[in-house]
């Protein structure tokens, strides 16, 4: 063998030092290939290129730095494979010390690693979280049902005389000045508006409401902070609006015809008994994730440990390129970025390292869970079947499921399988080992679809809060296959 393991010896709570011997063999192969090496490099007069000898090289540049460059050499080619057979896994690279370095004989050299930290877990089983009902109420059915009709609705003129009220599309015409003269973006011609969208300002829209057909009004308002132009703010408007056209949102009749738009259901009642069967998936998925998240977080505010700081580089190095990824596919610069959510670079670098710092926390977090309930939590020879025959179900083409099948007799799948396997028996053992305390959602949350419907999408971010730009997802709960 090239090398061989002579000692681990732990320094510090996360620090090992390994003693290593690289085969005197394997040494003077990379001692001739150091030769070689400077002798391609070296400009020494009467010598060409690739022709200098050892002893020319010797002279000039000194054995040590022969010796030193065969070392270096040495010990990056074979340091993964060290590493490997250690058992450990360092976070950082290795402080390198190397205590034998002759020629024909072992090359000797301690590596001083530090390690991921293990975390001690503070107690956290039977602490009280607060989550929502496991249950999907008939009052929330019925509105994502009609948030799936209004996907399909049609506008039709109210009638003759009828006030616009929220929720109607008019057809405005507005001019706007501040003391007597136009600026940008305060007029309009035959602006489409949702009354109630939040489109315009609020109280803009609030003086639509209430405005007939052909109405004109004058209504003036102080400019909001999130106006475009922030030279604008504050200041007072004067708005001149003109109501051309008022229509309302119709919504189709919940029938078998309208069914054919959204898949294959046999009946109405069969498309209600479906839908809420997947709410109620997602409703389990969001229950848990809240209660997990308060797990979490407790074990966060009550752990000693701190994050070693290699980890967040190396985690804030991931996350900046996968922000500079997604922002190159919105053809979006960095400082552009930062501009529309009016970041400094100093803010912006903040925000990284406080992502950084709660992925490592919980990768940390996670693990040491894992650890303590290695026993209970690993899979078993059916369960890992059942997961397999799971994933085999959703592809239902022989040609489909004879890739999947090839797949899985991989090694790197089959592990990939089992983890998939351990981590939810993790989240479910974690479910179970808290006090849980329902609460109803709030009535002004109902309507949210995102919020209550679709957990595993990610929050609007307000202004000023960092997000990853990517391609656009289509709405989970606007899908009928």
């Amino acid at each position: 063998m090239s090398y061989t393991i002579k000692s681990k010896k732990k320094t510090e709570k996360n620090k090992v030092k390994l003693g290593v011997e690289i085969s005197p063999g394997y040494y003077k192969k990379q001692v001739g290939n150091a030769y070689r090496e400077i002798s391609k490099k070296a400009k020494i007069p009467g010598f060409r290129k690739g022709k200098v000898p050892a002893q020319v090289i010797d002279s000039n540049f000194g054995k040590q730095y022969v010796l030193q460059e065969a070392a270096s050499r040495s010990i990056s080619e074979l340091y993964p494979g060290i590493i490997e057979d250690s058992g450990f896994k360092p976070i950082d690279y290795p402080k390198i010390n190397i205590s034998q370095m002759e020629e024909g004989k072992p090359l000797g050299f301690e590596a001083e690693i530090e390690l991921e930290p293990e975390i001690t877990l503070p107690k956290y089983k039977g602490i009280k979280v607060n989550t929502v009902p496991a249950e999907v109420t008939e009052e929330e059915l019925q509105v994502q049902i009609d948030n799936i009709r209004k996907n399909f609705a049609s506008l039709e003129p109210v009638e003759d005389g009828a006030p616009a009220s929220e929720g109607d599309f008019v057809t405005i015409d507005f001019k706007g000045t501040i003391e007597g003269k136009d600026f940008e973006g305060g007029s309009a011609e035959d602006y489409s508006l949702e009354i109630g969208s939040k489109t315009l300002f609020p109280e803009f829209e609030a003086a639509i409401a209430g405005m007939k057909t052909g109405q004109d009004k004058k209504i003036s308002l102080i400019l909001p902070e999130n106006i475009g132009n922030s030279e604008l703010t504050g200041k007072k408007a004067e708005f001149e609006i003109r109501l051309k056209e008022i229509k309302k949102k119709v919504l189709p009749s919940l029938d078998d015809e309208f069914l054919k738009n959204l898949g294959k259901y046999d009946s109405v009642d069969d498309f209600r008994g479906q839908l809420k069967e997947r709410m109620q998936e997602q409703k389990k998925n969001q229950r848990q994730s809240m209660i997990i998240e308060q797990i979490i977080e407790h074990i966060s505010g009550n752990m000693n440990e701190s994050i070693p700081e290699p980890m967040i580089k190396n985690s804030m190095e991931r996350i900046e390129g996968e922000m500079e990824e997604g922002l190159k596919q919105q053809k979006m610069t960095r400082q552009s970025y930062m501009k529309a959510l009016n970041l400094t670079p100093d803010q912006f670098k903040k925000q990284i390292r406080e992502r950084a710092e709660r992925q490592v926390r919980d990768y940390l977090i996670f693990k040491a869970l894992e650890k303590s309930e290695s026993s209970a939590i690993k899979p078993s020879d059916e369960e890992i079947d059942n997961e397999k025959e799971n994933i085999f179900s959703k592809y239902p083409k022989d040609e489909d499921r004879k890739k999947v099948e090839d797949y899985f007799e991989k090694d790197e799948a089959k592990k990939q399988l089992a983890e998939t396997v351990r981590r939810r028996k993790l989240l479910q053992k974690l479910e179970d080992s808290v006090k849980v305390v329902e609460e109803e959602p709030k009535a002004d949350n109902i309507d949210d679809k995102k919020k209550i419907w679709t957990p595993e999408e990610k929050e609007e971010k307000s202004k000023g809060e960092l997000w990853t730009p990517g391609p656009g997802k289509e709405k989970s709960e606007d899908k009928h296959e």
